[in-house]
């Protein structure tokens, strides 16, 4: 896959369309844009099969927004991410049934001080401005409180044989926290490590 990267990044150079200084950039963010995808897909493709494709791209849709703006946990490789999501987006869909509106309530609540005091959370390969992090507090804070109203609200008024949408919402706020807690406390481990 890299050879491969390397020669489309690498034919975009000798037409002129990117820098030849940049192909690391391009060959690392096209690398990344792939694997997504496939992940993406492949929960896609295992939601249909098992009837849960609504459920899956809810929570999809409230989870890689707010990962993509606040942080989160990485793994160190592609086949590690693949299977921490794939694994974890099997657990998130076995324990819906189980999360009662009183639980998604405490979830959309709790979930929030740790967007409004972590968000983004910082890692040593993502450099930014204080400027442009300053940006993305906003709009995680914007958008953590935008779902986490709007699921309170749709919690409380889902009839409940119905498939409750708000619970869906205040899960997949609480995993992107849960997500963004593990990635905290493991760079404050590392950061520890390193003053050592």
């Amino acid at each position: 896959m890299d050879e491969i990267l390397t020669r489309i990044v690498g034919r975009w150079s000798e037409s002129g369309l990117i820098e030849k200084s940049d192909e690391d950039v391009y060959a690392y963010g096209l690398d990344l844009l792939i694997f997504s995808i496939l992940n993406i897909l492949v929960i896609l493709v295992t939601s249909l099969v098992i009837n849960k494709i609504i459920e899956s791209i809810i929570l999809l849709a409230v989870i890689i927004p707010l990962q993509s703006y606040g942080g989160g946990y990485h793994a160190k490789t592609h086949l590690r991410c693949f299977i921490a999501m794939y694994i974890g987006w099997w657990c998130v869909i076995i324990i819906i049934p189980l999360i009662s509106p009183l639980i998604a309530l405490f979830i959309s609540i709790a979930s929030m001080p740790v967007y409004f005091a972590l968000a983004p959370v910082p890692h040593e390969n993502v450099k930014m401005s204080p400027a442009h992090r300053l940006k993305l507090r906003k709009i995680i804070r914007f958008m953590a409180f935008g779902i986490g109203l709007l699921s309170i609200i749709l919690t409380l008024i889902t009839p409940v044989d119905n498939l409750n949408l708000g619970v869906l919402l205040s899960t997949g706020l609480g995993v992107t926290a849960i997500s963004m807690l593990a990635a905290h406390f493991s760079y404050k481990v590392r950061q520890s490590k390193q003053r050592k």
